[in-house]
């Protein structure tokens, strides 16, 4: 899984942050957010349903059989 944030459509709210249980996404100097810890993210979804402007997605990998 792969956490996907767009820097561009951020408005540097910091919901994405303040609400991830892990405290894996942090804000830059300029006020953009970044995964500061990626291996422990638990992809719960909190920052997705969180940004107003939908700037965050969780990105599933393919089910291969």
């Amino acid at each position: 899984m792969n956490l996907s944030i767009d820097t561009e459509c951020c408005i540097g709210c910091g919901a994405c942050a303040q609400y991830c249980p892990g405290h894996v996404i942090a804000m830059d100097e300029e006020d953009r957010p970044y995964e500061k810890y990626p291996d422990d993210c638990w992809y719960c979804g909190v920052c997705q349903a969180e940004c107003p402007e939908n700037c965050i997605q969780i990105l599933f990998p393919y089910l291969v059989r």
